[in-house]
């Protein structure tokens, strides 16, 4: 084993090495053809992304795993998931979409631990129009911590339209 340089930070690496542990610059060329291969040695994910193309996007695209340069690679479609995802429906750790599914997420409508939606957010922390969550802002609010002008602390209409919905009849 013998100790050679980092093209990228000049750093000492050795030879064996499929990255450089200072910088992450990949040392070894990608194994093309290899099935489950991201195009970064050492690391692998998956993506598809299908032939049918919505307004120039494609109706489906599903990115797990890391890009070129050890990145995440973003799932861009009109249904887009993955790590970060980015479409009219978008599903993933972060995600940005009409309606979004997310560990945090932004959207029109938007699901996720933290929610930031236009129209309605619903989530551990949710903000928009219409938030029901743990932390909840928005004009009606409901949840642990509801902060708004309508909320089902000072709003007598909310909640009766709340005891209508889950009245028994």
């Amino acid at each position: 084993m013998a100790l050679i340089s980092c093209p990228e930070c000049h750093g000492s690496v050795s030879d064996k090495a499929v990255v450089c542990p200072h910088c992450g610059y990949p040392l070894r060329p990608t194994q093309e053809g290899r099935p489950g291969s991201a195009g970064y040695p050492g690391f692998y994910g998956y993506e598809y992304k299908s032939p049918r193309t919505i307004f120039g996007l494609p109706l489906v695209h599903i990115v797990y795993g890391l890009g070129p340069g050890g990145r995440l690679k973003p799932a861009k479609g009109f249904i887009a998931i993955g790590n970060f995802a980015v479409g009219v429906i978008a599903v993933g750790g972060f995600a940005l979409g009409l309606l979004s599914i997310a560990g945090m997420g932004l959207g029109v409508v938007c699901l996720g631990g933290i929610a930031l939606g236009v129209l309605g957010g619903a989530g551990g922390i949710a903000v928009g129009y219409i938030a029901i969550g743990g932390i909840a802002v928005g004009a009606y609010a409901i949840g642990g911590l509801a902060i708004g002008p309508h909320t089902i602390y000072n709003s007598p209409e909310l909640q009766d339209l709340l005891k209508s919905l889950f009245r028994r009849r």
